[in-house]
Order: C-alpha cells, then structure tokens, then sequence
C-alpha cells in the first residue's frame, strides 16, 4: 500500500529547502522506495508542485492517477508531493480540498498524510514581511501601502487579520483550515527549529521518517536581503508596485548588501505586535500539547535575539539619497546593474558617504567559510554569486 505525504506548507519553513532536496536526490530516493514526482513538478525554481493549482478541479482526479503511476512505475511505495501554496494562497479554496479528495480516492484516507512544518513565531513573522516586501505573500494587495505606517511590518499583520479573520502567525488557524479539507486524514506538525531536535536539522529528521538518506546536502536557501535593502524595497513596493519592484529587487540587494544587522519597527517584530505574537505562540503551543506528541518547546518560545525587541529604539539609517536611488533605478524600462552601480557611486561620492549604518562585520579569526545551508536559515545558498560589476546579479529565490 502507498503511502503519500502532502507536505503544505507553512511559507517561509524550510519548503525551499526540503523540495531542492528531494529534487536533487530524486534517482537515489527513487531506489529507496521514495518517488518524488516529475508529473506536474515544475521544471526549474523551487520543482514544487505548484503546477496542481492551476489545473482546473475537473482534471485533478486524472492528474493524481498520473502521479500514481509514475510512483508504480518506480517500485516505490512511498510518495512525497509538495507545494507551500496550499497554505501560502489556496488555504481556502476549492482546489486544495479537490486534491486531497482526489488523493483519498486513489489512495485510501488513512494513507494521504498532511505535512506541515512551521517556524518559531517570531523570525517566521519577520521572514514572511520581507518576502511580502520582495515579491509578495499571502495574496496582499497593494492597498495596504495606504495606512497610517505606509505598510510596515504592523500595517501587513493587520491587513491579514482584517481581510481574513485571523493571524498569519497563528498555526492553530491554518490547521484548521488545511483540516477542513482533509478532515479525516493524519497530520504531521514538525517544528523545523533545531533546538526541538537535538541539534539536527529538520531535513535529517525528515529523511529518517521517510526512509531515505540525506544525498547531496547542497540544498538551496534564500538570500538575505539587508534592513536597508528591504526598508528601500518598502519605498519601492509604495510608489512603483509589485511587478516593477520584484523586477529589480536583485539591483537594490546587490547594491546594499548584508552587514552588521540593524532594526527598524518598519521591518521588525516590536510594540503591540511583538505581544500579539507572544499570545499566538502560547495558543499554538497548546493547541500542539492537544493534538501532537512531537517536540516543539523551541517552536514556542521568545529566542534570546528577540528579548529586548518590544521596545528597542530605531536604529537604522539610510542614506539621505536611498530613496531617490531606487526612484532612478525603478523609472526607466530598462537599466543594466552597472548602470545601478555607477548611480549608487555617485550619490555616495556628492554625500560624501561610504556607507549605510550597516557596517560590514568583521572576519572572525580563525573562520573557515559560510556554513553549508540548511532549513533552518535563511542564508544564501552556495551556488548564488555575487553579481560582477557590468553583469545582471543573480535573481534571489522566491518562496
């Protein structure tokens, strides 16, 4: 008998991470009774699963048969299919109940298990703002640039809560939501944070619950854009909107890379906000205590780096031109990175500025390089380049 996972979600947990993975692997896992499979994956990206979404409800139940031959084919009787849209913009709609129907009906109920892997509160809610700001997140319209704080951080959490009834950053809401579609099957909720695990990343726990060995461990993560960079891509998401934005997004990341870290209550988890989470993390962790026996206290807890955060003042600065930058780099149809460069230098040089308030930080002694990525960072990958100075710099990963 078959066994599929439907790993949903939640956005910004490691999907990234866990669908390279299994792309990677795909032959090695084959051979060891896991099928991955190449029906309605994508081709490039994220080889996601994401393709199930747009097929309309009629053709799902063919789509699945097709999946299930292909796992049949391969000898295997275990099957992992995976897409963080069901959580990310599908939560609520029809589609994602006809999927795990459609799965029910070829496989039997009690073998379609759901997957959900979730973040501690705190840096999910920052991770979640900064991909809104880079290319958007959980159907956010534009609007919300028009409140009282321009769409900060604050202004994005309200405008989830009034548009649909509930936090973002309450796990419990999305499970119930993902169990209304799939009432009667098993869920798996995994903390993906390693202090639940011992030490491990979430990627070994998975491979050993699936059967399977980790492979190659070159998995990919996503760029961390620096706070200037993000509180830039903020006046860029405001005046010039989604598409031009996410266009460009790479020129004002390569431009203002990371450094020493910086806060901004515009990016960063603070005041009411930072006590509305610390209540969603106390609910969560009892509705987990209810219906899983996993470790999760780390999942629950305030991480130490976030602490002093309810009331820490500003302080990031920009440059006094940030904003005019991003307006010159945003307007024209067309602009190559060098000529970004050369514009950047120039205002540097008439301000007399060599840099933002984010400092490079200095080498520690004895350091032998970036650690491998894994699930639980955010980091850059190891195959992404910084861009050369007459070249286009490498398009960071949406999730």
């Amino acid at each position: 008998m078959t066994t599929v996972h439907l790993h949903v979600g939640m956005p910004k947990c490691a999907s990234s991470a866990l669908q390279s993975l299994l792309h990677r692997n795909d032959r090695r896992h084959r051979a060891e009774g896991l099928c991955y499979p190449e029906s309605f994956r994508e081709s490039g990206g994220y080889f996601s699963h994401r393709p199930l979404h747009r097929l309309a409800p009629e053709a799902i139940p063919a789509a699945i048969d097709t999946i299930a031959r292909e796992a049949e084919a391969a000898g295997c009787a275990r099957l992992l299919i995976s897409s963080e849209e069901f959580t990310n913009s599908q939560w609520d709609r029809p589609i994602t109940g006809t999927v795990v129907d459609a799965l029910n009906a070829r496989f039997g109920t009690d073998n379609v298990r759901i997957l959900m892997l979730f973040r501690n509160h705190f840096p999910f809610v920052e991770s979640v703002y900064a991909q809104f700001l880079k290319g958007g997140l959980f159907r956010t319209p534009q609007d919300v640039f028009a409140g009282p704080d321009r769409g900060g951080i604050s202004a994005f959490a309200a405008s989830f809560r009034q548009r649909n009834g509930f936090d973002f950053f309450s796990y419990g809401d999305f499970i119930e939501r993902m169990r209304f579609h799939a009432p009667f099957n098993p869920f798996d909720l995994l903390s993906i944070e390693r202090a639940d695990w011992g030490g491990q990343d979430v990627l070994d726990v998975l491979c050993a619950r699936l059967g399977v060995s980790r492979g190659d461990e070159a998995v990919a993560a996503n760029t961390r854009y620096s706070e200037t960079a993000l509180a830039l891509l903020h006046h860029a998401r405001r005046v010039h909107g989604l598409d031009r934005t996410r266009e460009r997004r790479d020129m004002i990341a390569a431009l203002f890379p990371p450094g020493k870290r910086a806060f901004s209550r515009l990016l960063h988890v603070s005041g009411r906000l930072f006590d509305r989470i610390a209540e969603a993390a106390e609910r969560d962790r009892r509705y987990f205590l209810r219906h899983t026996s996993e470790p999760c206290a780390a999942l629950f807890a305030i991480p130490e780096s976030f602490a002093g955060r309810r009331d820490r003042p500003e302080d990031l600065r920009l440059p006094r031109w940030g904003t005019e930058l991003v307006d010159r780099i945003m307007q024209p149809d067309r602009i190559s990175f060098a000529e970004a460069k050369r514009i950047r230098n120039s205002f540097m040089k008439s301000g007399n500025e060599k840099t933002t308030a984010e400092e490079p930080e200095p080498e520690r002694a004895g350091a032998k390089g970036p650690a491998r990525p894994n699930a639980n960072s955010d980091g850059p990958a190891e195959h992404e380049k910084r861009p050369a100075d007459n070249g286009t710099p490498p398009r960071p990963r949406d999730e």
